[in-house]
């Protein structure tokens, strides 16, 4: 053979399926938590968000695209497939509070914190103020 095919080796590495495995950030402030998960070329009707037994759920697949007949890929460095991604919530969170958007193929889930994880602040009074501690009954 006069000529190699540069792709030919390459050729048997496309039936392996790199799994998708989106990229996540977790930030936390004060009154909520917001988790923004990276998902090129998906839109929301690809996914689907739960809440179940304290654990917050995004699942999607992204899907390879078909290509015309008589084409067949070279070679496949993109990774498609479905993928599950969980984070866990406190307890006491509202399921119902949870606020989700979806911006050029990056997703914002917003989860509010509990009160009893928010900060509280304690005012300081005056000595005038001051609480006395009452005696301990024996």
């Amino acid at each position: 053979m006069l000529w190699a095919d540069p792709y030919s080796q390459r050729l048997s590495q496309l039936h392996r399926t790199a799994a998708f495995v989106p990229m996540a950030d977790l930030a936390v402030g004060e009154s909520d938590m917001v988790l923004t998960v990276d998902l090129p070329g998906l839109t929301p009707d690809d996914l689907s968000i739960d809440v179940q037994d304290g654990q917050l759920t995004v699942r999607g697949e992204r899907k390879r695209p078909q290509v015309g007949e008589g084409t067949s890929y070279a070679y496949v460095q993109r990774p498609f497939g479905a993928f599950e991604h969980r984070i866990g919530l406190p307890k006491g969170v509202d399921p119902a509070a949870i606020t989700a958007s979806m911006q050029d193929g990056v997703l914002s889930l917003i989860v509010p914190k509990p009160e009893r994880l928010k900060p509280k602040r304690i005012a300081i009074g005056s000595k005038d103020e001051e609480r006395q501690l009452e005696p301990a009954m024996a």
